[in-house]
């Protein structure tokens, strides 16, 4: 099922006191799949959501402020950042790289979570292209 298919942008202004993606506008290209329903009965999905993104080349890269962009999107779609598998794709390279989000500190009420960054593995890439009706290429 397709949570969101779209570009999600935010202006980098806040009125309701929590965080913006980032204090500078952007956008991305955003691809959210909940493969659960297509699972077949008895398999479960430890990541039973793909985020699949691409940078618009419009505004901020959140490459280095990963956590908000992705905190941010589970409280708008209503998933738990745990079982997202976040996939960036790179048009140019026709490439996939996957962010992995590992708790680390807690700075007054909020958690900070160190960000890795991997090349797409075998098996993830070929989830993807079972899905491949649902997870069209994020380009404009």
């Amino acid at each position: 099922m397709i949570l969101f298919d779209g570009i999600y942008s935010w202006s980098g202004k806040t009125s309701t006191g929590k965080r913006p993606v980032s204090w500078w506008p952007g956008s991305y290209r955003v691809k959210i799949v909940d493969i659960s329903d297509t699972t077949p009965q008895g398999v479960f999905h430890m990541k039973p959501v793909i985020c699949l993104f691409a940078d618009t080349g419009k505004g901020f890269n959140v490459r280095n402020h990963f956590q908000y962009f992705a905190q941010s999107l589970c409280q708008e779609f209503g998933m738990a950042l745990t079982k997202v598998l976040w996939v960036e794709f790179f048009a140019e390279a026709r490439a996939m790289e996957v962010a992995t989000l590992k708790e680390g500190t807690m700075v007054g009420r909020e958690m900070l979570y160190t960000v890795d960054w991997r090349l797409v593995h075998e098996d993830e890439s070929a989830l993807i292209e079972t899905h491949k009706g649902l997870l069209n290429v994020p380009v404009d």
